[in-house]
């Protein structure tokens, strides 16, 4: 992390790295928060995309409740942005993982998702014996078929939360991966509504059994700005947002200007007619979680030009189609397909403002899988 670089033209950095617009940046997590605010919902943003404690301090700033983080050691690697809420939207299970979200809660208002009562076990053991109170939100599978009860099962297992020590019944949560099938800001309405309507109709089930549901969590970022006052739902957990990436401009959900983060890399070779390769390969990009576009990554300033494959070190972009010419040592800035991935290869980011380098940041969750 060579912070040297602060106050330097962009293409000094050495490639390849991962560059976010400063500028993109406060934009996009200020947009959604005013959003949120519309429709009178906590933002809880999930820092999975970014992984930054700085950015989380610049999300807080701009009015989220908390955080969102999918792993304890993503939520430790974000204590320094000050948030006081942190909710893990995931099952954690093993006693070492317990044992460190106990330890976790000593400084921070903590939650966690349960799908079972096995998993409520495992918390209920650590915190009764801690002496803590820990909260914990339903996971309800609304279709995405990961994690989650079916809405049916949802009462018995409010029932053996309320009766267990060590746990309080904070409300429901639920992945609304249906968002992703969704087209456009129509489609991405649509979707939130009934996003909405599920989740309210199983809070409704379970407070008539005499639960308290304070909170019904849910969200994406293809509908984070799509919620209407009302819709059923009193917090959203979008992540992706803050950088986005090709894939959500594929969806709709963003337009390339939207766009924070991109991979910074050099044209190593021009050897071959209709390509050149690149310094950045499977090591520097992520490949896609879902196919949408075809390609790996697509140079900002030249759409048509496709990273079309990677190997471990090269990135091969097709300029067949391209609107620029590519020499030996030019620096391109390449859009990845899926950022979540692709910024948990970097141990740091640059942040840039007005083609500059305002600041280099340390990538706190980098490799925090456990």
């Amino acid at each position: 992390m060579d912070t040297r670089l602060i106050g330097r033209p962009v293409e000094d950095i050495d490639t390849p790295a991962l560059v976010v617009d400063l500028a993109v940046l406060q934009r996009n997590i200020d947009a959604l928060q005013r959003a949120a605010r519309r429709a009178q919902l906590e933002l809880r943003p999930h820092i999975k995309a970014h992984k930054t404690s700085e950015i989380a301090r610049m999300q807080l700033a701009a009015g989220a409740a908390g955080i969102t983080a999918a792993k304890v050691s993503e939520a430790e690697a974000m204590l320094p942005c000050g948030a006081e809420e942190v909710f893990i939207a995931n099952q954690v299970v093993g006693e070492a993982k317990v044992a460190r979200m106990v330890e976790l809660s000593e400084g921070v208002r903590l939650s966690a998702a349960v799908d079972s009562l096995a998993v409520a076990q495992g918390y209920s053991a650590a915190f009764a014996h801690s002496g803590r109170v820990f909260d914990v939100l339903i996971d309800v599978d609304s279709g995405s078929g990961r994690c989650g009860v079916r809405p049916d099962d949802a009462p018995g297992l409010a029932r053996g939360i309320a009766g267990m020590p060590g746990l309080h019944l904070a409300g429901i949560m639920s992945y609304g991966g249906g968002a992703y099938a969704a087209r456009g800001r129509e489609g991405f309405e649509r979707a939130a509504a009934e996003e909405g309507r599920f989740m309210a109709a199983v809070a409704d089930r379970l407070q008539a059994d005499g639960h308290i549901i304070a909170r019904i969590s849910g969200g994406t970022t293809p509908t984070g700005p799509h919620y209407a006052l009302g819709c059923g739902l009193t917090e959203i957990r979008s992540g992706t947002y803050a950088l986005n990436d090709m894939n959500q401009v594929d969806l709709g959900a963003a337009q390339v200007g939207d766009i924070a983060a991109t991979i910074l890399a050099t044209v190593i070779s021009t050897s071959q007619p209709g390509r050149v390769i690149l310094d950045a390969g499977s090591k520097a990009l992520a490949t896609q979680v879902t196919p949408l576009s075809p390609g790996c990554g697509w140079v900002l300033d030249d759409l048509s030009a496709v990273v079309d494959r990677l190997n471990d070190e090269h990135g091969y972009l097709d300029i067949r189609r391209a609107m620029r010419t590519y020499a030996v040592g030019d620096k391109v800035r390449v859009i990845p397909p899926r950022i979540c991935t692709a910024l948990n290869l970097y141990d740091a980011l640059y942040l840039c403002e007005d083609g500059r380098v305002a600041d280099v940041l340390p990538i706190a969750g980098r490799g925090r899988s456990q």
